[in-house]
């Protein structure tokens, strides 16, 4: 469903709450601009309709938020959850490997492809607190009345973003400081070694939804016997008192002057715990992934059965995972579509295995869409692209500068973001950002997939008379020294679709990724030789019966359960009665992608 909004722009009000922190840059934010978005994919196995239905957005989720705001999700919103960047400075990447094969099985080689870059957590200080601010700004917006928000962090930012918090929910909407504990490797000589995570619970009011007793922690049976002195035709554990308060009653005296106290079920909820990932089975490799006990213990407690959940960086998906098996609505999203493709196979898993049982709690919907906010589908992503950029040309990263990626040589080196081609107001930019840096004598290199036909010209007269800060285009397809480097095979599948007895008869024949065949170091035919099953490389298959050449509505699933099991390659799908474009859509390991389709 394409929107036709244009220019419209929706209202946030001003954080009122103090105290107030303030940074270079900081600005409120009025009222955000609604950019339309592409419905892309549907999984919808029952057929049915349903308003309930999960939904997942593929773009900033500043957009993906203005969006709902303007759609009717004002005040609707019942628990936020986010995970959002630590401003770590690190690269968060994820673990990818081949299906059914094993390390043995390949000589010389490991099983795994290394390492895939999801997002890059570097930041300038400023530049990090303005964004979570924005964010938190929408995000109240989004909240209902008696909503709540939990905010997980580390160290490094959890007592700026507290303060940030209170101004924008409240001091006096402040609930807790949660802390995760957790087992880890890491060791250090020089300080108490860091064990724990920070979650910040604030609500939207003074009036909210916290369900107690369904977050007690479980009491061993030993410790209700030893609490206990009496056990009642229930097997429920009590003590006797005096009603006067007068002290514990004789063992075999209870009367009119007695009163049972029952031992409680579970020890009441602390604000800490120990949780660890209970199965191996439960790990995706996506490198922030929380335990779903985690998310279980704040979906439980801060909403209800059919209302909605959100978090606006869904990551793996888990969250969303939680809130679906829980019986509540949910909303997720995420800037990265490796992010997006784990969360939709994750998400039609959980469905599928609702379908086959019968639930407790039944869901609030067997069904999802994943729409693109503002057109955002980058070609490459744009991370992995700008590591793989800065390891070719040699450029140093500078962790700290908030405006420069790094330097090459003494030159300050700018790279444009890659889904769009170098313009003159990313020229204007760079000027200006040097104009606010008048000790700055360095040159210049700007890193570009591609430049505009207006910005030889300009830069020409730009250094003509400089004698310092001139730039300097490297233009990734065509420079003498680094060009040609982005020459992208993609995947490719030979896939045979057929209509037979009426019946769609589809088998994948051979699939190839170029890119898996580049990690590995190996060429094709020794490729071939070294790993027979091209099922190894293909991570998901989805077969959409009637295609209708925008959305891809998924007529059937192919997510194998275990990371060592393969795709089956043959289907068989029941036959539209009239011709039909029928379509499947291969991912790799990788996370690329390959839609083949004909008509039957």
């Amino acid at each position: 469903m394409a929107e036709q909004i244009e220019k419209q722009r929706v209202k946030v009000a001003e954080a009122k709450g103090r105290p107030m922190l303030h940074w270079v840059g900081k600005k409120p934010l009025d009222s955000v601009t609604v950019f339309p978005t592409q419905l892309v994919e549907t999984f919808n196995p029952t057929g049915e309709e349903n308003e309930a239905q999960g939904l997942v957005f593929h773009g900033d989720n500043k957009d993906a938020m203005a969006w709902l705001l303007a759609h009717g999700y004002r005040r609707k919103v019942k628990l936020i959850y986010i995970d959002p960047p630590f401003d770590s400075g690190a690269d968060y990447v994820r673990r990818v490997q081949l299906r059914g094969i094993r390390t043995a099985e390949l000589e010389g080689e490991a099983h795994s492809l290394d390492e895939q870059i999801q997002y890059t957590d570097i930041w300038a200080n400023d530049m990090y607190l303005q964004f979570i601010y924005e964010r938190l700004l929408m995000m109240k917006e989004l909240l209902s009345d008696t909503g709540s928000i939990y905010v997980h962090l580390d160290y490094r930012m959890d007592s700026y973003i507290r303060v940030i918090m209170d101004e924008v929910f409240g001091q006096h909407n402040y609930r807790n400081e949660l802390i995760w504990a957790y087992e880890g490797r890491e060791m250090s000589e020089a300080q108490y070694n860091r064990k724990h995570d920070t979650i910040l619970f604030y609500s939207k009011g003074q009036d909210i939804t916290f369900n107690y007793d369904d977050i007690l922690d479980p009491l061993k049976e030993s410790s209700r016997q030893a609490m206990s002195r009496y056990q009642d035709e229930d097997g429920k554990y009590f003590i006797l008192r005096y009603k006067d308060g007068g002290g514990f009653a004789p063992l075999d005296q209870e009367g009119e002057n007695t009163y049972r106290q029952y031992v409680p079920e579970g020890v009441p909820p602390r604000d800490w715990f120990m949780i660890d990932y209970s199965r191996k089975s439960e790990r995706t490799g996506f490198p922030t992934q929380k335990p779903r006990a985690l998310l279980e213990r704040f979906i439980k407690a801060s909403s209800n059965r059919g209302e909605l959940v959100a978090d606006f960086f869904i990551g793996c998906g888990t969250t969303a995972e939680v809130a679906q098996q829980l019986g509540r609505r949910w909303i997720g999203c995420d800037i990265n579509r490796g992010a997006i493709q784990t969360t939709s196979k994750q998400l039609q898993k959980v469905i599928t295995n609702q379908m086959e049982s019968k639930p407790t709690p039944p869901p609030a919907a067997l069904s999802f869409s994943v729409y693109r906010v503002n057109d955002y589908d980058l070609q490459i992503q744009h991370n992995e692209a700008v590591n793989l950029v800065v390891e070719h040309i040699g450029i140093e990263r500078t962790r700290t500068d908030p405006f420069f990626d790094g330097t090459l040589g003494k030159r300050l080196v700018k790279i444009v973001p890659f889904n769009h081609p170098l313009t003159l107001l990313d020229l204007q930019l760079l000027q200006d950002e040097l104009k606010a840096r008048p000790d700055e004598d360095r040159n210049m290199v700007v890193v570009c997939l591609g430049k505009e036909s207006a910005v030889d010209p300009e830069l020409e007269k730009y250094n003509k008379h400089r004698a310092i800060n001139k730039i300097e285009v490297i233009e990734l397809r065509t420079h003498q020294k680094y060009g040609k480097f982005f020459v992208h095979q993609p995947v490719h599948a030979e896939v045979n679709i057929e209509r037979r007895n009426k019946k769609i008869m589809v088998e994948i024949e051979d699939f190839i990724s170029p890119t898996i065949v580049e990690r590995l170091e190996m060429d094709t035919p020794l490729f071939k030789v070294e790993i027979p099953d091209w099922r190894a490389m293909v991570d998901v298959v989805l077969i959409d019966t009637s295609y209708d050449g925008e959305v891809f509505d998924i007529t059937l699933s192919d997510v194998p359960e275990k990371k060592d099991n393969l795709v089956q390659g043959r289907y068989e799908l029941p036959a539209p009665g009239e011709e039909t474009t029928v379509a499947v859509k291969i991912i790799d390991m990788l996370g690329e992608e390959v839609i083949t389709t004909a008509r039957v």
